[in-house]
């Protein structure tokens, strides 16, 4: 075979070097190697791919360039399966999928996946909204619903089942507020507010999805005019705005507050109780990262 990736190297390294002795230490192979695996890869195409002068660094031919830029292409391709294989034996996976809902969104949820980062630099993660996502191993709903992502972990309010075929845990709870911006009419009213006072104003309330589910959606309705989105950012970016109020999580809404952009509503109807199980479920597949970053989910604290 005239190309092999043991040449390709040879190529890319003198290229990037500049001369057989550099390219042959930064390969760890002597000097004469590298300069033998180009000649015979010359001979055998019948064509130059160094020009070479007494004294002077190795230049590219027009055909060594068209070799080296497919190299620097195909190498890193070649080094990310090397990494995929050696990580794939300590047990670890080369890529993490994440399913993570806007509503369970804290501070300490992605402090979490920046200390994944830290602790699996290699690791090629991908976040999903949970919204969208049903575990890889739940193979009826990736039919059968909405979800568009398979994923190995989900981080979500709790669908209460566990036929998705994986693992899962109860980690925490979201406790509900009624919020609306600093500056929307229902902020400016002293007072507790009635069910009444809600009704004169719009809801930003979620469209039906794998989460937002009929009884969840029916739960949290609490005004007949209705603004739906799709996504988290949509609502707080609607909510800021003043576009209407909404059911809030506490957790998520506390920073805003603090910045004065945002008023938990008093209700005379609320007793401020009223919370959904965050669960945590992943499929049983996951190797060293994925168990890493369900140890630091079980472990943080949601109050």
């Amino acid at each position: 075979m005239i190309i092999t990736t043991e040449r390709l190297q040879y190529l890319w390294a003198v290229a990037e070097t500049g001369s057989f002795t550099a390219a042959g230490r930064r390969l760890g192979v002597s000097a004469a190697a590298v300069q033998q695996g180009i000649v015979h890869m010359e001979e055998e195409l019948g064509a130059g791919l160094f020009l070479r002068s007494p004294g002077r660094r190795p230049e590219l031919t027009e055909l060594g360039r068209q070799f080296y830029f497919h190299a620097l292409d195909i190498i890193p391709r070649l080094e990310g399966l090397e990494h995929m294989a050696a990580a794939r034996g300590r047990g670890r996976e080369a890529h993490l999928r994440v399913g993570l809902h806007g509503f369970v969104t804290t501070p300490a949820v992605l402090e979490a996946l920046a200390g994944l980062q830290r602790a699996f630099p290699s690791l090629e993660l991908s976040v999903y909204d949970g919204e969208d996502a049903v575990l890889h191993c739940d193979k009826l709903r990736l039919l059968d619903s909405s979800a568009r992502h398979g994923v190995d972990m989900l981080l979500a309010p709790a669908r209460l089942r566990y036929d998705h075929g994986g693992q899962s845990v109860v980690v925490g709870r979201i406790v509900w507020r009624v919020v609306a911006a600093s500056d929307h009419p229902l902020s400016r009213i002293r007072g507790e507010l009635s069910l009444d006072d809600l009704l004169r104003h719009p809801q930003l309330l979620p469209l039906p999805g794998v989460i937002s589910s009929d009884a969840f959606y029916d739960g949290f309705r609490l005004s007949s005019r209705l603004v739906h989105y799709s996504e988290f950012h949509q609502l707080r970016e609607m909510l800021l705005a003043g576009m209407g109020f909404a059911v809030f999580p506490r957790q998520l809404a506390l920073p805003l507050v603090r910045e004065g952009r945002l008023k938990v509503l008093e209700l005379d109807f609320d007793d401020g109780a009223s919370s959904t199980p965050v669960e945590l479920a992943w499929v049983n597949s996951l190797g060293e990262a994925g168990t890493w970053l369900v140890e630091r989910l079980r472990a943080q604290e949601w109050e």
